[in-house]
């Protein structure tokens, strides 16, 4: 298949890749800016909504060990336009829902639809290309993920002041459908034939390679501590920035927006750093980043009164040393595994995704500042990373 595309094919497939990944980042950051209205609209505390963030990523993170199977038996593109159908019931339910309750039953669809794309997404980058070219792509993806938390907040304040919360689920609605017949016509698969049929779909057997390499341990844990310190982002920005600091829904999203920017500009200066310094080498750069961003939030809580830029800044930095090492994480993680790469994706996805949320959760569950709560994060997971002995790093990071 690596040989089998054509340049105007590469094109295509990387569009429609990129076009997968972007479900699941809207799902969060459309409706951001639309906590507040849509809490009074249940009658909930805006607690309660906060908590269909969380229950979204870790519906992602659970469905990848259910779907990657499947991706790798069946095929990756039945289970494409399997989830962009998911997730277009998912979004029109959401825009339905009378109840928190069904709010909440709509989020976890839409979650096993948006795990779906993403699963193939990058399962598929593993079929069609070689491991130095697959960073660079898996960089540009990430790119394009992140490139929606630029606009999402805006576009989803505008539907919202316009038209209702109610909205901004018909838009992700209608762009789900857009995407599966654009997948029905374009996608191809992408896989390649197995040899023989592997046995049963789901059995331990699958996985005890996976979750028994240090290798993919070590990046896994990085894609987790990563993933749990924006996903503390996330979730308390609203809070902090509307009710703690009193800006407006567009105040909001200029900050949200503007360090989305410095993400996609990370995401798309990677591939040049990862091609002049190697893989490795961004991962370690990666970890310091968030190391550091957890010591500046830290200071922060303890010695500086709360404003835009004390907030903000440390997560710039987390943000562009978070998006420079993604790539080749990533990469460095699934390469081991190229017989099964939709399930090692999938095991990779269930560290970052539910792994991040429930860290997540917890952390903020816990009444700690959000700014603390990053800061553990980094202390208690990036922190033992990164100090690892160069010659434990090397041969732990290296093994197959």
């Amino acid at each position: 298949m690596k040989s089998a595309l054509t340049p105007r094919g590469q094109r295509w497939l990387i569009g429609l890749l990129m076009g997968l990944v972007t479900l699941t980042p809207m799902a969060i950051d459309i409706y951001l800016p639309s906590l507040p209205a849509m809490a009074l609209g249940f009658g909930e505390p805006i607690g309660a909504l906060q908590a269909s963030i969380t229950l979204f990523i870790f519906a992602v993170g659970v469905g990848q060990v259910l779907i990657g199977p499947l991706a790798d038996r069946y095929g990756r593109r039945p289970v494409a336009l399997a989830g962009a159908l998911a997730y277009l019931l998912g979004s029109a339910l959401g825009a339905a829902a009378t109840s928190l309750e069904a709010f909440y039953a709509a989020r976890v669809i839409q979650g096993l639809g948006a795990c779906s794309a993403s699963l193939v997404a990058f399962a598929a980058v593993r079929d069609c290309f070689s491991p130095a070219v697959g960073a660079r792509v898996y960089s540009y993806l990430n790119g394009a993920l992140c490139s929606v938390p630029a606009l999402a907040p805006m576009l989803g304040g505008v539907l919202a002041l316009h038209a209702g919360w109610r909205s901004t689920f018909v838009f992700m609605a209608v762009f789900a459908l857009a995407l599966a017949a654009l997948l029905a016509r374009r996608f191809e698969e992408t896989r390649a034939p197995s040899p023989q049929r592997q046995g049963a779909l789901y059995s331990l057997r699958r996985y005890a390679p996976i979750a028994a390499s240090g290798r993919f341990l070590y990046f896994a844990a990085f894609g987790m501590a990563g993933m749990a310190m924006i996903l503390v982002f996330v979730s308390a920005a609203p809070v902090v920035l509307v009710q703690q600091l009193g800006y407006s829904e567009l105040g909001f999203s200029a900050w949200f927006g503007g360090n989305a920017a410095i993400n996609i500009a990370a995401f798309f200066l990677a591939p040049t750093f990862i091609a002049r310094f190697g893989r490795h080498t961004m991962v370690r750069v990666g970890m310091a980043a968030l190391l550091l961003a957890s010591v500046m939030h830290f200071c922060a809580w303890l010695w500086a009164p709360m404003s835009a830029w004390i907030f903000m800044l440390p997560v710039a930095v987390l943000t562009v040393g978070f998006s420079l090492a993604l790539g080749s994480g990533l990469s460095l993680a699934l390469e081991p595994f190229a017989e099964r790469a939709g399930t090692a994706a999938a095991v990779y996805g269930l560290f970052q995704m539910s792994g991040s949320a429930v860290i997540a959760t917890v952390l903020l569950d816990s009444g700690m500042a959000p700014q603390l709560a990053m800061a553990v994060v980094g202390a208690a997971i990036v922190a033992p990373l990164l100090c690892l002995s160069p010659a434990i790093a090397k041969r732990l990071t290296h093994a197959s």
